[in-house]
């Protein structure tokens, strides 16, 4: 009988551990935030979710700052913080400058060539890139940035140039200039060496021919200019005999450069100027003193034939010594055809500076 007492203890006990063992234990989610790697963190001034730390959020809260949920109070409102925290500082960004060290002279006064001419041979080009040394960019530098020289920016340094010296170049006698500004962003230096290759030269007045390259989308009369004196002080030059050219973007390039250098140049040759990424229409007046011989085909689809027409409407109002060539169906080219002409270069080469 003593055994009775025990042996009913026995099977509820079993009976109990049996019911338990049926149902799992829910493992309670794991709802600590994650944590922030370096150089990920949120910022300070990023909103906080949508559901308002209401515990509603699918995904765990990632708190801007320094701020965790220690930092809530009863509400799930974010507390004011109290200062007890420090921020982590973002890392300055790097100054990306040009791979030019050599500051060019203010406005437009002439910058010397930091490098000396390498032997000259007439008759020859001559490759000159020692203004490509100096920078006409104004950066802001941070003492705690990195410098980093960016290639990207050579288009912030100096133009490269190429300069034909006249068979018996004779440096008693002053030379006339013809400068050329080529078309496009960029150079196309088989094609613009070919077409002043074949530039009409009288043999009784032989000129310095003088072929910059520009990186960027308009010529910058700044830098013309220190490529102008930069002959001049190597070669003897004629100042009243100094001819500016360009076709495409180099044409509207030649009234860019000839407005903002107006007593420079003693002729002007745009051909097929370029009409964006805004009017030259504006620099007739600018202009409009200089001898001025343009040339443009009526059925051109890349550069504007009407505003050239307009613009040579303008500059003859204006009382400009005005030639104004129209190609009847002619399209975006036929420079090759005007260069080589004798009439329209000796034309160029008649004016002198002032006269």
């Amino acid at each position: 009988m003593r055994c009775a007492p025990l042996l009913a203890l026995i099977v509820m006990s079993a009976a109990l551990a049996g019911c338990v063992g049926n149902d799992e234990t829910d493992i309670p989610e794991d709802v600590t935030p994650e944590i922030i790697s370096e150089g990920d963190e949120p910022n300070d001034e990023t909103p906080l979710p949508d559901c308002e730390l209401n515990n509603s959020c699918s995904e765990p809260i990632i708190f801007p700052g320094c701020m965790d949920q220690e930092a809530l109070n009863f509400d799930g409102n974010a507390t004011e913080d109290d200062g007890s925290c420090e921020y982590e500082q973002q890392e300055p960004e790097p100054t990306h400058i040009p791979p030019c060290n050599t500051t060019a002279s203010d406005g437009l006064n002439p910058t010397s060539n930091p490098t000396e001419w390498t032997e000259m041979q007439n008759g020859q080009w001559l490759a000159v890139d020692g203004l490509t040394d100096v920078s006409y960019a104004s950066i802001d530098y941070d003492e705690e940035s990195e410098i980093v020289v960016d290639h990207r920016l050579d288009w912030m340094c100096g133009y490269t140039y190429s300069v034909k010296i006249p068979p018996a170049y004779n440096s008693s006698y002053s030379y006339p200039i013809f400068l050329y500004l080529h078309g496009e962003v960029f150079d196309s230096v088989f094609f613009n060496n070919m077409l002043t290759n074949n530039f009409h030269m009288p043999e009784d007045d032989r000129y310095i021919i003088v072929r910059p390259s520009k990186l960027e989308l308009d010529w910058d009369p700044k830098k013309v200019l220190d490529v102008l004196e930069d002959v001049k002080s190597n070669l003897n030059v004629d100042d009243d005999r100094v001819y500016l050219t360009g076709l495409s973007m180099g044409g509207r390039g030649t009234f860019i450069v000839a407005a903002a250098l107006p007593d420079y140049f003693a002729a002007i040759m745009p051909l097929s100027p370029h009409h964006g990424p805004y009017s030259y229409l504006p620099l007739a007046e600018e202009v409009a003193h200089l001898p001025i011989w343009m040339s443009h085909g009526s059925a051109d689809n890349t550069s504007s034939y009407e505003m050239a027409e307009q613009m040579a409407e303008n500059l003859t109002e204006l009382g400009a010594n005005i030639i104004f060539e129209t190609v009847v169906d002619g399209g975006h080219g036929g420079w090759f055809v005007i260069y080589i002409d004798s009439v329209a270069m000796e034309w160029m080469l008649s004016h002198v500076r002032d006269q």
